[in-house]
């Protein structure tokens, strides 16, 4: 599933002579001869989708499945705040090229047995504070159950589908770090929580790479995220 691509100056890993940047990120720092940012789409797909569509490119089956790839990861499976008439309208026409959703979904939400015994412990960490719930994962874990940090992906979901739950927060302690991805429903604008620590991403989901253990990680994200629930913002 490809839905955004990064530029990385230090090793030059964009070399193209043209760079056009497309994103659905608010925090995208407009890099690139040509931005197409609409922070208003639900995935950059999404926006990929709308270019081809308005420029009469052929989609093929194979391309459409990963746009549709691309919406369904972003929109947590049409269930985040972030879905919108457009997204499924998008993912209706995509369907009408040939994407067939229940064999492509079963493959995207396919689970490892070591991915699912990550999972069970890193569930045994959740803690709740009024409206917000965190948990995390180590490094100890990923040994302990032989996984790769790549197995905790969408692991978040299971916080936000917690009843009177509305910010969640996950932590991942990495070698020299701690990695923190935040989801919201609305009630707070966590792009602006990222912000704070050089980190970004939308109104609904943003992520931050902290130079910090996970401990004091997550006492300062979850007071900055406490702080802004008691403002309002």
């Amino acid at each position: 599933m490809i839905s955004r691509i990064l530029p990385d100056r230090a090793s030059g890993y964009l070399t193209a002579k043209k760079i056009i940047n497309i994103d659905h990120h608010r925090s995208n720092d407009a890099f690139g001869n040509l931005q197409i940012i609409d922070g208003t789409a639900s995935s950059s797909c999404e926006i990929v989708y709308r270019i081809f569509k308005q420029l009469h490119i052929r989609i093929s089956k194979s391309l459409a499945e990963i746009l549709y790839c691309g919406i369904y990861g972003d929109t947590g499976g049409f269930v985040y705040p972030n879905t919108t008439k457009e997204s499924l309208r998008v993912a209706g026409e995509l369907v009408a090229l040939g994407v067939k959703p229940n064999p492509l979904v079963k493959k995207l939400n396919a689970k490892t047995l070591v991915g699912t015994l990550l999972l069970s412990q890193v569930l045994n960490t959740i803690a709740i504070k009024g409206v917000v719930g965190y948990m995390y994962i180590t490094q100890n874990m990923l040994k302990k159950n032989h996984a790769r940090m790549f197995d905790s992906e969408n692991f978040i979901s299971f916080l936000q589908a917690i009843d009177g739950v509305r910010v969640s927060i996950f932590l991942r302690e990495e070698e020299d770090g701690t990695r923190v991805s935040l989801r919201s429903d609305g009630i707070i604008d966590v792009d602006e929580v990222a912000r704070e620590y050089g980190g970004g991403g939308h109104r609904l989901a943003a992520g931050i790479r902290m130079k910090k253990n996970i401990a004091t990680a997550k006492k300062e994200v979850l007071r900055t995220v406490l702080r802004r629930l008691q403002r309002g913002t």
